[in-house]
């Protein structure tokens, strides 16, 4: 959810939070198996066609399109695509294994560990379990964003939460508390990784 929150924020040129109804749609997306790569660039043209679009929902017909299209060409991803193959999979790992190393903090030793625990995996195994491997992603992603959360110094964390809860404003009345507290937090954990540059390595 936070690389689409990340990617219509690219286009608006705004914060923007997944409403209730843009959430549940993209969580409907996940599971039937629609790739975030096919999201993203159903998102770039939506707002191609349409410039000031304001939601996930106006780009739902480009996504849906796309989807039933079969497979897409990687190369439009980019990086904002995901990985789809273990050997994508390695890649993105080594990027953040090496962001990992380039921060001097004991808070990321965990982070750390877990990356290089999944590197030794592919580097042994041509056709590991992908089930077992999505489940280590997320937990690594779930690892990574505590850890950079507990990194930030207090004047960066009361920056950030100012930031997120300037953007929840615009939201308030319209949306469920629950929600919308729900968002805020979501928000912050993407601006703390954002802040020290860690990819996020989940697929699927």
């Amino acid at each position: 959810m936070e690389a689409i929150e990340a990617h219509l924020r690219r286009h608006r040129g705004t914060e923007h939070v997944l409403s209730p109804r843009d959430f549940a749609l993209a969580r409907g997306w996940y599971e039937t198996g629609v790739p975030l790569a096919v999201v993203l660039v159903g998102v770039d043209r939506a707002f191609e066609a349409t410039p000031d679009a304001t939601a996930l929902a106006f780009c739902r017909r480009r996504v849906e399109e796309l989807a039933a299209s079969g497979p897409l060409e990687r190369a439009r991803g980019g990086g904002a695509g995901e990985a789809s193959t273990p050997g994508d999979v390695a890649e993105v790992l080594g990027l953040l294994h090496q962001r990992l190393v380039e921060l001097p903090r004991p808070g990321f030793a965990l982070a750390l560990r877990k990356t290089e625990e999944v590197q030794d995996l592919l580097a042994v195994a041509a056709r590991p379990n992908w089930d077992y491997l999505r489940r280590k992603l997320m937990e690594i992603d779930e690892v990574v964003s505590v850890a950079a959360l507990e990194a930030l110094s207090p004047e960066e964390t009361g920056r950030i939460q100012v930031e997120a809860a300037r953007a929840a404003e615009r939201h308030r009345g319209r949306v469920a508390p629950a929600a919308l507290d729900d968002a805020v937090r979501r928000l912050v954990r993407q601006r703390a990784r954002e802040h020290f540059r860690l990819l996020r390595v989940a697929v699927g």
